[in-house]
């Protein structure tokens, strides 16, 4: 990703999983940001695994609390 980007009220943890929400088609999704920014949607554990690699971060580091901070359910709830 390009330079930090950090927003007041964010966490200090560098991924944001928020809260799921249904999307249009009744599904649970949650929204992701990367460092303050929106770096796209979730399905499951594995999308957010998906985003951090395209993001070039380590995948294996999602339950890391410094690193992923997970708003509501953990990373295995979605719903």
């Amino acid at each position: 990703m390009g330079g930090q980007v950090f927003s007041a009220g964010h966490s200090d943890a560098r991924v944001v999983v928020h809260r799921a929400v249904l999307d249009a088609s009744g599904r649970p999704c949650r929204r992701v940001e990367i460092l303050g920014l929106e770096v796209g949607w979730a399905y499951s554990a594995d999308d957010v695994k998906m985003i951090m690699a395209r993001c070039e971060m380590d995948p294996a580091d999602i339950d890391r609390p410094g690193v992923v901070e997970w708003r509501g359910d953990g990373p295995y709830l979605w719903g």
